[in-house]
């Protein structure tokens, strides 16, 4: 454990090399606590080592030309600026060229002319703070610990030990150094969050939150399987199937006790599931509204936010929400929550009360997303989806830190693991970099929680682009891969294009996100038509009048048709990536365009044979990927590629090897596979083909339509 010294030289160093504009947190006193020290630091590389480097800001009503920074030796210039508390925006002028920080992720908006601008945010150094780093939050077998340090006001304001409080064990309270040990005995399976409070001798309060997990499923994100279900059609209390809704847009009747009773049946940890991802479960209007189709629909499926701090009451309301969450965390799931900082529904309260205070996107006329008068290309970010749902303009101020706090109160009154940040791109890109270091900073650690972005994108290499502009630093912790969504429909659904697409996606989404960027890999989600529909080519009728066909495998169509959402389940959960299932796609759940793509889960005892049959085939992939380090790594091998078949190798950091051979062709095909050191051996097909040798001019046939998972003889995956 770092000592108090190390940990305030670590913050010292912090302060004085970042590349990133922040508050020195502390300064190191020569006897006493540490302090606080609010001063914020800009660092700036000029565009020539001549060049002039000014700050100009909201402090000062952007006057010109500004504060300069002063020049380092080693090239850098760096300003400290001391701010009283609060919000701010700057600008770096290199040149007399003013733009934004390079090294600070955040921004807001100036009020006078809507210009994009750096932001700053400054802590009240009046008060004390309690500091919980990372790296100070440990969990095992033997309990939980926390070195919290107390960052006094002034040297002579000590930490006051007996006002220490908090739901553990307070092993140290030390005055002269500031710092804090805390511990627990060893904590049940789940999400633990905790309040630190602490004064000074003065009664000046601190507080910090920490949240931990305990034994999760997935130690990491990127070992994670998430599952996406949306609550009204899933299934009733007590896991009871449901009537279809007597129209497509209505509500079913589904609720969060059947998402609980599928879980305690175990029917998530079948599939390797964990993480479960919910549908919105805000409180929503009962009235139905008409869609832009002239067509009814109703708030089932939680976009339409009424009460951004409810629990919807018809899917069970708040005590249902938390029992969920706990049966979930006690069998090691996380529990990722949909947020919609994008809109409210007409009826909620900041409608009235900030409307002419500019807190929404105003229009002169109806501008509804996607209509004539107001098209995507030219009005993605201040559209309405509906007349009746409210665009906050983010732009604002008030209404951004309005979006980021309702967001955290999710957080922190249900103690959930992450969110799905809906419709992304309809914001600023500032609004999701905000949610990102709101959820990030909220807590201790805090980076456990994933940050999933919305991002629709299209196909290809323009799909990859717009995917790139919202991760990085300060980004998104993870995105869904619509480019790769749409390649496997080419590939697999309709045939409009070969493995050679798809291998070269790959390589390229690797090129530009990096290969071990944890994307979402989906086969669908509740805004595309399914993906044994697309197959079918019956998924554009109209849902009301000529919904998609059911396939069940009762002829060669139907049986062709399964095949190959098998053999995309393979694909999905044995590429790098963070598998998201779409409910119902693991037994070919048929759906035509939205809202036919959201039809009630079908009693799993009533499914025909060839249906059970492929959501057998997906607990065994499902179960072999959480079992494999080698299916959860970032790294992939092609070995072979070519129209309709494929081969790949996954390889462990502990030298684990897994290695995937997919034929879509209908006729058996002969795949050459390269030896290796590795790719050596004697291997078992995971999915029931018996053993292969590998090693020099091996070749595997591969039958009809189908796939082989190979695994070392011996290893413990193996059947």
């Amino acid at each position: 454990m770092a000592t108090t010294g190390e940990r305030v030289r670590r913050g010292l160093r912090a302060c004085s090399l970042a590349l990133l504009v922040g508050s020195c947190t502390h300064d190191e006193a020569p006897d006493g606590p540490p302090v606080r020290d609010c001063t914020s630091v800009v660092w700036a590389w000029p565009s020539h080592p001549s060049a002039s480097v000014q700050i100009v800001g909201s402090w000062d009503d952007w006057a010109s030309p500004g504060a300069s920074m002063l020049e380092r030796e080693d090239g850098w210039r760096v300003l400290g600026l001391d701010l009283p508390p609060g919000e701010y925006g700057y600008l770096v002028v290199d040149g007399g060229s003013a733009q934004l920080d390079e090294h600070n992720p955040l921004t807001s908006f100036r009020a006078s002319d809507g210009r994009e601008v750096s932001r700053l945010e400054v802590d009240d150094c009046g008060v004390p703070a309690l500091q919980v780093l990372p790296d100070q939050v440990r969990v095992d077998a033997a309990g939980l610990t926390i070195s919290a340090l107390f960052l006094a006001v002034q040297a002579s304001a000590q930490l006051d030990p007996g006002s220490v409080q908090a739901d553990l064990q307070v092993d140290a309270a030390a005055p002269e150094d500031g710092t804090i040990d805390l511990s627990s005995p060893p904590l049940a399976r789940g999400r633990h969050g905790f309040e630190l409070h602490a004064k000074d001798l003065a009664g000046r309060a601190a507080q910090a939150r920490v949240s931990v997990f305990v034994d999760p499923i997935a130690p990491s994100w990127a070992d994670a399987i998430i599952y996406q279900v949306v609550t009204d059609r899933f299934f009733a209390d007590d896991g009871l199937p449901l009537a279809a809704p007597p129209s497509p847009g209505a509500r079913a009747g589904g609720t969060l006790g059947g998402v609980q009773a599928a879980l305690e049946s175990g029917y998530f940890e079948a599939l390797g599931v964990s993480a479960l991802w919910l549908s919105p479960v805000y409180e929503n209007p009962l009235e139905p509204r008409l869609g832009t189709d002239g067509r009814l629909y109703e708030g089932y499926h939680g976009y339409w936010v009424a009460d951004s701090r409810a629990v919807e009451p018809r899917i069970g309301g708040e005590q249902a929400l938390r029992s969920l969450i706990d049966v979930a965390h006690a069998r090691g799931i996380a529990v990722i929550l949909d947020v919609v900082p994008n809109h409210v529904y007409e009826t909620h309260e900041i409608v009235a009360a900030q409307r002419a205070n500019g807190w929404f996107n105003e229009h002169p006329s109806e501008c509804v997303c996607g209509t004539p008068s107001c098209p995507w290309a030219t009005n993605m970010q201040d559209c309405w989806f509906a007349p009746y749902l409210p665009d906050l303009r983010l732009e604002n101020g008030d209404a951004m830190n309005f979006a980021v706090a309702e967001l955290l109160w999710w957080l922190d009154s249900f103690e959930v693991d992450g969110v799905r940040v809906d419709a992304v791109p309809m914001m600023p890109r500032a609004a999701s970099r905000r949610i990102v270091h709101a959820v990030h900073n909220h807590t201790a650690p805090g980076i456990d929680r994933l940050v999933l972005g919305e991002v629709f994108t299209g196909s290809g290499t323009p799909g990859v682009a717009g995917l790139r502009h919202y991760l990085g630093p300060g980004g998104l912790d993870s995105v869904f891969d619509f480019p790769l969504m749409w390649a496997l429909r080419d590939v697999l659904a309709t045939d409009s294009a070969g493995f050679t697409t798809l291998d070269a996606l790959l390589g390229h989404i690797d090129a530009q996100l990096g290969s071990g960027a944890v994307l979402a890999r989906m086969l669908g989600n509740h805004d595309v038509e399914r993906f044994v529909s697309t197959i079918i080519g019956d998924a554009h009728g109209d849902p009301w009048d000529q919904p998609a066909s059911q396939p069940d495998g009762v002829n060669d169509d139907e049986a062709r048709a399964l095949d190959r959402v098998a053999l995309a389940l393979t694909l999905q959960l044995t590429l790098p990536g963070m598998p998201v299932i779409y409910y119902g796609d693991e037994l070919a759940l048929a759906g035509g365009d939205d809202p036919d793509n959201r039809r009630v889960m079908p009693a799993l005892s009533s499914l025909p044979p060839a249906r059970a049959a492929l959501l057998e085939r997906a607990r065994t992939l499902g179960q072999l990927r959480r079992c494999a380090p080698a299916l959860r790594s970032p790294h992939r091998q092609t070995l072979h590629v070519g129209q309709s078949s494929y081969a790949y190798a996954r390889l462990a950091e502990d030298g684990g090897v897994a290695v995937v051979l997919i034929s879509r062709a209908d006729e058996p095909q002969a795949i050459p596979l390269p030896g290796t050191d590795i790719l050596s051996g004697t291997f078992v097909d995971a999915l029931g083909g018996g053993t292969h040798e590998l090693g020099a001019g091996a070749e595997l046939v591969l039958g009809p339509r189908s796939a082989m998972v190979l695994l070392p003889v011996g290893d413990p995956c193996s059947p």
